[in-house]
């Protein structure tokens, strides 16, 4: 039996998700294993068999059919291969001259990337729906099941974006508060001091994640804007409160 292993992303960590083809002189078992769900693939020398896992395979589909657009069209590519093989040792010769269907473990991929990015774009988180953009990119140029296994880990290994940008909103959530007690706190006291402090730890924060960060940009970056709580009148007095610890 054969392993590959996918790198993917749940809840900001890197997993490893597990995608096995064996092969013996009648079966073909392919085994594709990720959180949180498992399935499991047995297709058996049976010409009729293998056609209607196919099958079955798209009607639990359709019932969501937009999230599960590649998983579809793959399943449609191994019953149009099936078919044209006409049998079962003719099918099973297919998939392994194929690439030893490397094009399950991509659609698996390409709909839970491209679900995710859906989701970043109506949020406007731009990084991670850049990060999600690059994985797709990988995904749909590699042609092995060991390019595409090596090309994602590589990534997940070098890439910052969604993380960056997840430190930028707890950074920027402090950086608010900070000037919002720096209104508040009387000159030259303990509190401010303290509260100038915090300040200055989370804006080196957001500016290290962010370094285009700007005030003006908080109301022009929806994700910045949404994650705070003040009124456009309220964040005029606190703009000029940022501007005179900033200098500007």
């Amino acid at each position: 039996m054969q392993s590959y292993m996918l790198p993917t992303v749940y809840n900001g960590k890197t997993h490893k998700d597990e995608f096995y083809v064996s092969y013996t002189d009648k079966t073909i078992t392919g085994f594709l294993q990720y959180r949180p769900v498992r399935m499991a693939v047995y297709m058996t020398d049976s010409y009729a068999m293998q056609k209607r896992y196919f099958e079955v395979q798209i009607e639990q589909m359709e019932s969501t059919p937009l999230l599960n657009k590649a998983k579809i069209e793959d399943c449609k590519h191994y019953i149009k291969l099936l078919e044209e093989s006409g049998s079962a040792d003719n099918f099973m010769k297919a998939v392994k001259q194929t690439g030893n269907m490397v094009s399950t473990a991509k659609a698996d991929s390409m709909d839970r990337y491209e679900n995710s990015s859906f989701v970043y774009e109506k949020l406007g988180e731009q990084k991670k729906l850049e990060e999600n953009n690059q994985r797709l990119e990988i995904i749909r140029s590699s042609a092995t099941h060991t390019e595409l296994s090596s090309r994602l880990e590589e990534f997940e290994t070098a890439t910052k974006l969604a993380f960056n940008e997840n430190k930028a909103f707890t950074a920027l959530a402090s950086v608010m508060s900070a000037v919002f007690q720096l209104g508040s706190d009387g000159h030259g006291t303990g509190n401010e001091r303290r509260s100038l402090a915090n300040f200055k730890q989370y804006w080196e924060m957001l500016k290290e994640a962010d370094p285009d960060f700007s005030w003006e940009k908080i109301s022009t970056y929806p994700p910045y804007r949404d994650r705070i709580i003040y009124t456009d009148r309220q964040m005029e007095i606190l703009e000029k409160i940022f501007r005179r610890i900033c200098n500007g």
